[in-house]
């Protein structure tokens, strides 16, 4: 019976997140794939994200670990949109990695100009043949691991309309980096106040003329 239900509750999370990557296929289609941006904070979308997977890497035996600074600059993004591109990359790490063995590596920095996110494993990686065309529709370089084949080409156009870049660097047998590049916000120069000269001194210097 608890086996039973495992399947049945495994089958549902797999359903469920096919419909989800359907739709957005179908809005992306579209043109009506809607993002709302706002100021937000990188760190605290990938945060739940690792958060999320901890569990999901200790059933296959792996490492999750996450490296980051203690804050970030903002980046103009929708929140649920972002988090949906980290949970996307990060289960996909999970999913092709080998069991018991191995790490995922999650590690957020700057440059002068970008926040960047990195989530690396050490899986099955993919063939050179293979790596021009990851991000295409409901292209899958490997059919043994569940998955509709179109969430990363939706984490890729997300991406795109926050004006950043999802990158994906893998090599057969030796495990896959994806990185994801956005702009943040710069944070707006101060303005001095001029010093105002008191009202008295003012005042007297009037007077004694």
């Amino acid at each position: 019976v608890q086996k039973g239900v495992e399947v049945i509750n495994g089958e549902v999370y797999r359903l469920s997140g096919l419909v989800e990557d359907l739709l957005d296929f179908s809005r992306m289609q579209s043109g009506r794939l809607q993002i709302r941006k706002e100021k937000v904070d990188i760190l605290a979308e990938l945060g739940e994200a690792y958060i999320m997977y901890q569990t999901e890497a200790e059933k296959k035996g792996l490492s999750l670990e996450l490296i980051a600074p203690e804050q970030l600059p903002f980046v103009m993004a929708d929140p649920a949109r972002l988090k949906q591109v980290f949970i996307n990359i990060i289960d996909n790490a999970i999913k092709y990695s080998t069991n018991n063995g191995g790490a995922v590596m999650i590690e957020a920095s700057q440059s002068d100009v970008y926040v960047q996110v990195r989530i690396s494993d050490m899986g099955v990686g993919i063939a050179a043949e293979d790596l021009s065309k990851v991000k295409e529709k409901f292209y899958k370089a490997n059919n043994t691991v569940r998955g509709s084949g179109i969430g990363l080409a939706i984490a890729d156009e997300i991406i795109k309309q926050h004006d950043g870049i999802l990158l994906v660097d893998s090599k057969e047998g030796a495990g896959t980096t994806v990185t994801i590049v956005l702009p943040y916000v710069k944070p707006e120069p101060k303005t001095e106040i001029p010093e105002i000269e008191p009202v008295a001194e003012t005042r007297k210097e009037t007077e004694n003329e």
